[in-house]
């Protein structure tokens, strides 16, 4: 009785200490997202298209910028206004997997 006790226990901890591990790795790739949208969302818009590996993690961000086109309720057309959209791949295990953000990226023209 004791030790199927023990065992029950010991697969319940190995199960924690797996899902401990996924949601950490998913908290990583986060911040590493939201560091990596911070620094290109700060360069000049031809420096914006990116592309970096964290060896440590597993995991390359990627970002691209494409230009936005909205109208203002008077009809005036919004310019230098960007969507920066950045994309994060990494493995598990054989399978590849990706998360994105986009966020618009306000670029006036330098005259």
């Amino acid at each position: 009785m004791f030790a199927i006790g023990v065992l029950g226990l010991a697969n319940a901890l190995g199960t924690s200490v797996e899902v401990a591990n996924i949601l950490n790795k998913d908290q990583r790739i986060r911040i590493g997202m939201r560091s990596f949208l911070e620094e290109v969302r700060r360069k000049p818009l031809n420096e914006m298209s990116a592309t970096v590996a964290d060896a440590a993690t597993g995991v390359t961000y990627t970002s691209s910028i494409e230009r936005v086109a909205l109208t203002t309720t008077r009809g005036e057309t919004l310019s230098d206004l960007y969507n920066l959209k950045i994309i994060a791949t990494y493995s598990v295990g054989n399978e590849q997997r990706e998360e994105s953000v986009d966020v618009y990226v306000y670029k006036p023209a330098t005259k």
